[in-house]
């Protein structure tokens, strides 16, 4: 049971956010998982974190906000954690259409994992603002509101995350 209004009103609105907002929160896990159980598993991941830590919850920052950014690290996490040794065999290469050499596959794993520290070092406001424009789709105005900061702010936030990453993976572009 609950002691006060306020547990109420957050329960209330815990599930306002659920039902408003669970089909873009699997739609970003989906884009980052690329895959609809992992995707499922992200967001249940999420909401069972988000629950449990109800009492960190700052009233003055926006719940569904709060909820994306655990949906996006736990999709995060469950990629990492299943990400296979080897590539799948239904990843052929696009020109010979034949599984990838064992010189692709490491330069494949290469570049994942020098991705993952690349995205790992940026603040968790960074990595959001990236994934929202670069996977999702979302326009700066979007982003801006979800943030809840200027267009501006936002557009430099993302600016220093496309930074940061060019900056990291700068031997990958062949500008080393």
């Amino acid at each position: 049971m609950f002691d006060s209004p306020t547990q109420t009103l957050v329960l209330e609105d815990f599930h306002a956010a659920v039902e408003a907002r669970s089909g873009r929160w699997y739609g970003a896990c989906l884009q980052v998982t690329r895959d609809a159980q992992m995707a499922e598993d992200a967001v249940q991941d999420a909401l069972l974190k988000a629950w449990d830590r109800r009492a960190n919850f700052r009233m003055e920052a926006e719940l569904d906000t709060w909820i994306h950014r655990i949906a996006l690290n736990a999709a995060l996490d469950l990629v990492r954690k299943h990400r296979p040794d080897s590539v799948d065999p239904e990843e052929l290469d696009e020109h010979t259409g034949s599984t990838p050499s064992p010189e692709k596959q490491y330069a494949a794993q290469a570049f994942s994992r020098d991705l993952d520290g690349a995205m790992a070092r940026l603040s968790q406001l960074e990595r959001e603002s990236f994934f929202l424009k670069h996977v999702e789709g979302w326009s700066l105005a979007e982003i801006a509101e979800r943030q809840r900061c200027t267009v501006n702010n936002a557009k430099q936030t993302l600016f220093r995350a496309v930074k940061k990453l060019r900056e990291a993976l700068n031997e990958w572009r062949g500008e080393a």
